[in-house]
C-alpha cells in the first residue's frame, strides 16, 4: 500500500502524527485549521482518523497539499470482538477510492455514519421524552454528521448529568444507546481486500474494556489478522510504551505513534512523534525513513511521555522499616 509519490525520505526525527481528530467525529479540529496547526510546528506527516466517518479527509487532504504536509487517508472504525468494543485504525483508503475492491470498506463506512446519525436522534428522544429538554442540541452540531456523543455532550450542558460515563448510561436506562459498532473481522477483511493497514488503536486504554494482553492479542489474530498496533501514545507511560512495542515485535506487527488528538488541547495537541517510531508503517505507506539521522524509541527519548503513576504514601505505623 502506498499513499504518497516518489517515496519521499523523512529524517528519524521528523515530526508525525497517525491519529487525528475533526468535526466530521467527535473532534473540534476543522480539517484546515489542524492542517495550518501541523504546518506551523514543521510536521511532515499525518492522519485524519475520524470515529466513523472519513468526511473530513478531502478538504484535509487538499490543506496539506497546499501546506507540504503528507496527508494520510484514515478512519478509526468501532468495532465489536469477544462481546466488548474495540477501536481499529484503518490508513491509506481515501473516501474518492473508486475501486471495487475499496467498495466493501467504505460501505462499512456510510453504514455507521448512517447509523450512528440513527443512534443520536433515537437517544436525544428518548432524553427529551424522559423530561430532560435539550434545547442547546443545535449548538453542539459542529460539524458534517450527527453522532451520539453530541446528545451526550448536550445533556451536560443541560446539567442533566455531570459526565460522559453518566450521559451514557442514562441513555442505556432509558433503553437507548449511545455507540454503534460493526463487527472486527468484517472490518479487517473489508480493509484488506481494499489494501488497507489495520492498527489497533490505544490497546493499552482500560476505558473501553480491560488491557489488550498477549492471549487476548493471539486469539484475536487468529480470526482477524491485524497489521499492527498503536504503541505509543498520549496516556502511555515509558513501561506501557516500551510494553506494547515489545509485544508488536514479538508478533510482527508494525508500531504505531498517535496523540489521538481532538482539538486545541483536546485532550491534548497533535505531537510530534519521531517517524522512526513508527518507521516500518511508514514504510508500508510509501515512505523512506533515513536510519542515518537519529534511532529508534527508547525510554526517556519522548519529552511528553505520560508521568508514571505516584506510589501512594504508606501510612506511618509508628515503627521503623524493616
Amino acid at each position: 500500500m502506498t499513499v504518497v509519490p516518489d517515496s519521499p525520505v523523512l529524517a528519524a526525527d521528523a515530526a508525525v502524527d497517525l491519529h487525528l481528530h475533526t468535526f466530521a467525529s467527535d473532534g473540534f479540529w476543522h480539517p484546515h485549521d489542524l492542517i495550518d496547526y501541523l504546518a506551523t510546528r514543521q510536521f511532515r506527516v499525518a492522519a485524519v482518523c475520524d470515529h466513523d466517518s472519513q468526511k473530513s479527509v478531502i478538504a484535509a487532504r487538499e490543506r496539506a497539499t497546499d501546506r507540504g504536509i503528507h496527508l494520510i487517508p484514515g478512519v478509526e472504525m468501532t468495532c465489536k470482538w469477544d462481546n466488548r468494543p474495540w477501536h481499529l485504525l484503518v490508513y491509506g483508503i481515501a473516501p474518492d477510492n473508486d475501486t471495487a475492491e475499496a467498495k466493501p470498506l467504505l460501505d462499512l463506512v456510510a453504514y455507521q455514519e448512517r447509523r450512528n446519525a440513527e443512534v443520536a436522534a433515537d437517544a436525544r428522544l428518548r432524553v427529551e421524552r424522559s423530561g430532560r429538554p435539550l434545547p442547546a442540541y443545535p449548538a453542539h452540531l459542529n460539524g458534517p454528521n450527527v453522532l451520539p456523543v453530541h446528545v451526550l455532550r448536550t445533556m451536560i450542558a443541560q446539567k442533566h448529568v455531570a459526565t460522559l460515563k453518566e450521559a451514557a448510561e442514562l441513555v442505556v436506562a432509558l433503553g437507548g444507546y449511545f455507540t454503534t459498532e460493526v463487527p472486527l473481522v468484517d472490518v479487517v477483511a473489508a480493509a484488506h481486500q481494499a489494501g488497507g493497514i489495520c492498527v489497533l488503536a490505544h490497546p493499552g486504554r482500560p476505558d473501553l474494556g480491560p488491557v489488550l494482553d498477549e492471549p487476548t492479542l493471539l486469539r484475536m489474530l487468529e480470526v482477524a489478522p491485524l497489521d499492527g498496533l498503536e504503541t505509543n501514545y498520549r496516556t502511555y507511560t515509558d513501561a506501557v510504551t516500551q510494553e506494547f512495542r515489545d509485544l508488536a515485535t514479538r508478533h510482527g506487527l508494525l508500531l504505531s505513534t498517535g496523540s489521538d488528538s481532538h482539538g486545541p488541547g483536546q485532550p491534548v495537541d497533535p505531537r510530534p512523534w519521531h517517524a522512526a517510531w513508527s518507521r516500518d508503517l511508514l514504510t508500508r505507506l510509501g515512505f523512506t525513513v533515513d536510519a542515518s539521522t537519529g534511532p529508534d524509541w527508547q525510554p526517556g527519548t519522548d519529552p511528553d511521555v505520560a508521568p508514571p503513576p505516584q506510589e501512594p504514601e504508606a501510612e506511618s505505623t509508628g515503627q521503623a522499616d524493616a
